[in-house]
């Protein structure tokens, strides 16, 4: 007599995440008409968590705009991207003006790039931003209200 013994052979897949926290939800600009210097009312801090398996990735964050002429609006004007510009982590301000993967054309910069990553864990990013109006036609700004929304996204490639 033979017996036929079942055998399973199962591979267990842990589920891959990345998440984005973005510590505030609204960072507010007191505008000087011309001034290059219109910092935010607050510093953001961005943290990505992650859970990875398997082969090593790097990881990438990203802010951007829907559209580079028109970041913030208010009352018919718009202040440009290119107008706005973000520090992490203590760097020099730089604007929004890169096409990345995601946005608007011309409308993005990285927060950070090409990070090594595997396994889980976190990083936060501290992130202020700028509005300078001393160029074009923003010195003529008139006063109002601008509003407009910043998305960030990771990326682990």
């Amino acid at each position: 007599m033979t017996t036929a013994i079942p055998i399973a052979a199962v591979q267990s897949c842990r589920a891959q995440t990345l998440t984005v926290l973005v510590s505030v939800a609204s960072v507010n600009f007191n505008l000087v008409r011309a001034s290059a210097t219109n910092g935010g009312n607050t510093a953001v801090n961005v943290t990505t968590s992650w859970v990875i398996g398997g082969q090593h990735r790097n990881l990438t964050v990203y802010c951007y705009f829907a559209n580079s002429a028109a970041a913030l609006s208010g009352g018919g004007v718009n202040i440009p991207s290119s107008a706005f510009s973000i520090s992490t982590n203590g760097t020099a301000f730089r604007p929004l003006t890169i096409s990345e993967p995601f946005g608007g054309a011309n409308a993005g910069r990285r927060i950070i790039a090409d990070i090594p990553i595997t396994g889980t864990a976190n990083r936060t990013d501290n992130v202020v931003f700028n509005i300078d109006l001393s160029a074009g036609t923003l010195p003529q700004l008139p006063a109002g209200t601008y509003t407009g929304t910043l998305s960030v996204r990771a990326q682990a490639i």
